[in-house]
């Protein structure tokens, strides 16, 4: 009873991994394969104990089950076969193949139930006498071959994979060898040998253990390795033996010498359990460190990398730096050639997919970080783990995309990973082969997706603190704004209170003047009045054009226009509009006779004008002020340059702020320190910046670039 207690609940445990093989990929043909052959080897397990259900079984009852135990590992084999041959070749068998099989396995099913292998068998003295008939050897035959093809396709599976399916196809490998080799030894070869069938029961009993080793192994393909699991063991055993059993130890004694009140009891248990609750996750990672040492110690102590990458995240403030780090710290720990991490575009906000990471060169890991603009589907992060062999065994699934297979097969590529963080997908792992011969273990997989996950976390914290930090400097580019706005009317009350004044003033001095004494007047000092009052009006129109024009300039009211012009055009329409004295000092200079721009001509006019009436203004009367014009490659070079006072260079960066030469007010009688500031305004507009090559005493030049007209093929 006992017996066929346990054949049940191993047949239960068959046909739940089975289930569970087929939940993970219900359409692959492999899975499909596997999972037939464990409910066939569970229906084998179940007819070996079911004559232990009655006192004294009957002989035809116990020839008639030897007959099913037969017929069922028939079938079970040939499932085994295909399974073996599908794994090895990546494809569905061919028709032909498959339904060969079938048939075999159906001929020797039928077959099982006539005298052709089993004659009779019965149940006498605790054994079974079996006698067997003439075309038992023609089933050892079909075992046989079944098997040894089944063990050959996977060898060749282990032989010509190098990455995951290599350590699959090893488990595979060792869990069919055993199991093949006592099915046979014990239900086949012995019992044929011997006058009492003994050994029987041995297999039935030991067949779960490979069978079950050899399920998991392709369950997922993040299977357990052995070495891990034995590791494991022993730092449980370890921490078992420093503190679970010292713990116990302690408090048995208190309880077998100490009997103090109820109360104090109740405290001290209470303080032993905090003690170990507090204790155990440090007493865990000593055991794990310490097993690593004595078991294994070849192997990669998962905690302490993850530990040490933990640090280098937290430790770098730069994004692309912590990532190379890491990724060359995998590196040569897993013995990667290669170990990329794809953040997309859609994530950074850029212009192409960020790729960070590192490659081995030789014995040294080498980091990098790219910015590709192919736009590969490899970049989007996957749903699930993508790994290579197994899609190559999925080819024929509709949810397989060929096209991706191929294009990891072309950069080299074993997995892709899905870098998730809190708040979803942010980037992609890709995982390359690994070096010197080695495969890549399912262990590894395991690791890089926890380490996939630290990484989403590490990206998710990095575009929040970007993010937080674009904000913050946008809240301080609206506060600047804000403050220069505010000091902006704070100095158009200043600067009306002078400027307007003066012309006012003027204005309102002749007006009197022509009205009570204009018949005193001659013709000549009556002209002399009109224009005094002339350009104060001039003068005026000339500030509320300033300010209108800043206005127009900072509320962006219009959008350059891209005219084709001749520099020395413009140069002398900047001339023109100085006025005669200070035309005759500016010397205009054109490299080559001629250059063209494309710009806005007017926005370009007011800002030459302002640099020009600068340069006048703050430099001798008899002093030049030369405009020049040079093409640099495909660019023009167009520069104002005085021979005045010049200025410190450390007060360049100050001069385009709004009334920032105020001071000069009381010295030159116009001026409000707007000029510069409006050419700030205009170069922004047009997209370029403008320098400034100043020294005292000897002068300034104002330049800025722009792109060059060449003959209908417009340079940008």
């Amino acid at each position: 009873m006992v017996k066929f207690i346990i054949t049940v609940l191993e047949a239960l445990a068959l046909i739940v991994m089975a289930v569970a093989v087929m939940s993970v990929k219900r359409r692959n043909f492999v899975h499909r394969y596997f999972a037939l052959f464990l409910v066939t080897l569970a229906v084998w397990l179940l007819s070996g104990f079911v004559d232990r259900l009655m006192v004294r079984p009957s002989a035809f009852f116990v020839t008639m089950q030897y007959r099913f135990a037969y017929a069922a590992g028939a079938v079970a084999l040939s499932y085994a076969f295909l399974f073996a041959l599908s794994f090895m070749s990546g494809k569905r068998p061919r028709p032909a193949i498959s339904r060969g099989a079938s048939f075999l396995a159906l001929v020797f099913a039928f077959a099982s139930f006539t005298d052709m292998f089993i004659k009779r068998a019965e149940f006498v003295n605790n054994a079974y006498l079996v006698s067997y008939g003439s075309f038992y050897p023609l089933f050892l035959a079909y075992f046989l071959v079944a098997g040894v093809s089944a063990l050959s396709f996977v060898a060749l599976k282990w032989a010509r994979s190098r990455s995951i399916d290599r350590s699959r196809a090893a488990y595979i490998l060792i869990g069919f060898g055993i199991f093949f080799f006592l099915d046979f030894l014990f239900t086949m070869l012995l019992p044929g040998l011997m006058p009492r069938d003994v050994t029987s029961d041995y297999t039935y009993m030991a067949v779960i253990i490979p069978v079950a080793f050899t399920a998991y192994s392709i369950l997922r393909y993040q299977l357990l390795d052995v070495r891990i699991a034995l590791r494991r063991s022993l730092a449980y055993f370890i921490s078992l033996l420093l503190f679970g059993i010292p713990a116990v130890f302690i408090y048995a004694m208190l309880q077998a010498f100490w009997s103090p009140p109820t109360v104090v009891e109740k405290t001290v248990t209470v303080l032993i359990l905090a003690t170990v609750v507090a204790l155990a996750p440090m007493v865990r990672d000593f055991a794990k460190r310490l097993a690593s040492r004595f078991l294994f110690a070849s192997l990669y102590d998962e905690i302490e990398l993850l530990h040490n990458i933990s640090t280098v995240f937290t430790s770098t403030p730069n994004i692309r730096e912590g990532i190379g780090r890491a990724t060359a710290m995998l590196c040569e720990e897993l013995h990667l050639r290669e170990l990329t991490v794809v953040i997309p575009r859609d994530i950074i906000s850029g212009k192409g997919d960020w790729l960070v990471g590192c490659r081995m060169s030789g014995e040294q890991a080498v980091d990098f970080h790219e910015v590709d603009h192919s736009g590969s589907r490899l970049h989007r992060p996957p749903v699930k783990p993508l790994v290579l062999e197994d899609m190559v065994r999925e080819a024929e699934v509709p949810e397989v995309d060929p096209s991706l297979r191929a294009e990891m097969e072309r950069r080299d590529l074993v997995a892709c990973l899905p870098i998730r963080g809190a708040l979803g997908e942010v980037g992609t792992l890709l995982v390359g082969h690994k070096t010197k011969g080695f495969s890549l273990d399912p262990v590894d997989l395991d690791f890089l997706q926890q380490f996939s996950e630290r990484l989403g976390i590490f990206i998710e914290n990095y575009l929040l603190s970007t993010y937080l930090m674009a904000q913050l400097e946008e809240a301080r580019k609206m506060q600047r704004k804000v403050e220069e706005l505010d000091r902006f009317k704070t100095d158009i009350i200043n600067v009306t209170s002078h400027e307007f004044r003066t012309p006012i003033t003027i204005l309102n001095g002749y007006a009197h003047l022509l009205r009570e004494h204009y018949r005193d007047f001659d013709e000549v000092k009556r002209e002399e009045c009109v224009q005094n009052i002339i350009r104060s009006c001039q003068r005026l129109t000339s500030l509320l054009d300033q300010f209108i024009t800043i206005s127009r300039f900072q509320r962006k009211e219009t959008t350059p226009l891209n005219q084709v012009m001749p520099l020395q055009e413009l140069f002398e329409d900047v001339k023109s509009q100085v006025g005669e004295g200070a035309a005759a000092r500016i010397n205009s200079e054109v490299e080559g006779g001629e250059l063209y721009v494309s710009t806005d001509r007017s926005y370009l006019t007011i800002l030459l004008k302002n640099i020009v009436d600068n340069a006048i203004r703050f430099s001798p009367p008899s002093s030049p002020v030369i405009m020049k014009a040079e093409a640099e490659e495909d660019r023009v070079r167009i520069s104002v340059r005085d021979f005045g006072t010049g200025m410190d260079p450390s007060e360049v960066r100050n001069i385009f702020n709004p009334f920032d030469r105020l001071e000069e007010v009381n010295k030159h009688q116009s001026g409000t320190g707007l000029g510069l500031y409006i050419v700030r305004l205009i170069a922004d507009l047009l997209e370029t910046d403008i320098e400034v090559d100043t020294r005292p005493g000897e002068g300034t030049e104002f330049s800025f670039h722009l792109p060059l007209w060449k003959g209908g093929s417009f340079q940008t």
